[in-house]
């Protein structure tokens, strides 16, 4: 799985080579401070996840209710709403425990921590698509995948302008620092 994660990451970063970059004080900056933009994401996000968690129950208390049995449209409507939020949850949940792990990482400034940003934003990819895709609408579909490259893009441009600033470090000269 890491040589795949690193085969990825060399991919994009051959992409994003040509555009313009940040100054090297704005990348220094974000550097030194994503750790506890991560840990504020992190805290927003598991938010998010007890409010999905929330709401998946009302859907499933609305599908158990007697009254929507008797439209048919309602039932497959609802049904397909509680697959749909299921699967976003799950997703959610995932990239959440990711930024989790990424912050201690991100603090010390290590390639693990950046490593798992980047992880979370292959997380971020799959769930854009797959969610786009179980919308089952071509308007859905199409304006979920575009809207969601957007914001891919643009957390991709960020997470790359740092790259360079989290090196490989062993135990002993993460003491030393």
């Amino acid at each position: 799985m890491t040589s795949y994660v690193s085969k990825l990451e060399q991919t994009v970063a051959g992409w994003l080579k040509t555009v313009p970059h940040l100054p090297v004080s704005g990348q220094h900056w974000l550097a030194e401070n994503i750790w506890w933009i991560t840990l504020v994401s992190a805290i927003i996000s598991s938010i998010s996840v007890l409010f999905a968690v929330v709401g998946l129950f009302s859907i499933i208390s609305v599908l158990s209710s007697i009254a929507v049995y008797s439209y048919a449209i309602g039932y497959t409507y609802t049904g397909w709403a509680v697959v749909t939020a299921v699967v976003a949850l799950l997703f959610l949940a995932l990239s959440t425990i990711v930024l989790w792990v990424a912050v201690k990482p991100l603090q010390l400034k290590t390639k693990k921590g950046w490593t798992l940003l980047f992880i979370t934003l292959l997380i971020e990819t799959a769930s854009v698509v797959v969610n786009s895709v179980l919308s089952l609408s071509p308007f859905g579909i199409v304006s979920g995948l575009i809207f969601g490259a957007i914001g891919i893009a643009i957390g991709a441009y960020f997470l790359f302008e740092i790259r360079g600033q989290f090196a490989h470090q062993t135990k002993a000269a993460a003491k030393k620092a």
